[in-house]
């Protein structure tokens, strides 16, 4: 395996992924959310080489049907069929809590796959509510963990 890393990067530097892994019913003019440039939103990249093969999102919103203030929400958390199984998911997952542990956050949430919720489960994860079903991409699930400092 080359050397990997997992660094900030804009957020139009997401949107290849983004619609490639996570959105291919949509075009890439429609790859941008609302947050995406706001100053306390992350973007993380993952590398394998100089090659982006990995990203992922958070910013701050509250969960809904929780009543804790400084939550931040993980989206976009995605790594290309070739290169999972090494370890990126978890070190963009990892950058990610970081990021919001610095900016004061003491819960992290996200809405999973019912494909992507084990992922979540192993990295101590838990789900809220029954699973629902968003168009185009299928059954979710919202996953949280709180940040323990």
């Amino acid at each position: 395996m080359s050397e990997s890393e997992v660094r900030a990067i804009a957020a139009g530097d997401t949107y290849e992924l983004r619609r490639a892994l996570l959105r291919p019913h949509q075009r890439l003019n429609e790859m941008t959310w609302p947050a995406d440039e706001h100053p306390d939103t992350l973007h993380a990249g993952a590398y394998r080489g100089e090659r982006l093969v990995g990203i992922g999102t958070i910013h701050r919103q509250p969960m809904p049907g929780s009543a804790e203030t400084e939550a931040w929400r993980i989206r976009g958390l995605a790594v290309e069929f070739g290169h999972r199984g090494y370890g990126l998911g978890a070190m963009l997952l990892g950058r990610l809590i970081e990021h919001a542990t610095t900016g004061g956050g003491r819960m992290v949430w996200a809405h999973a796959t019912a494909a992507s919720f084990g992922f979540f489960e192993h990295h101590g994860f838990r789900r809220r509510g029954e699973p629902f079903e968003l168009p185009e991409s299928g059954p979710h699930y919202v996953v949280y963990a709180e940040i323990v400092r």
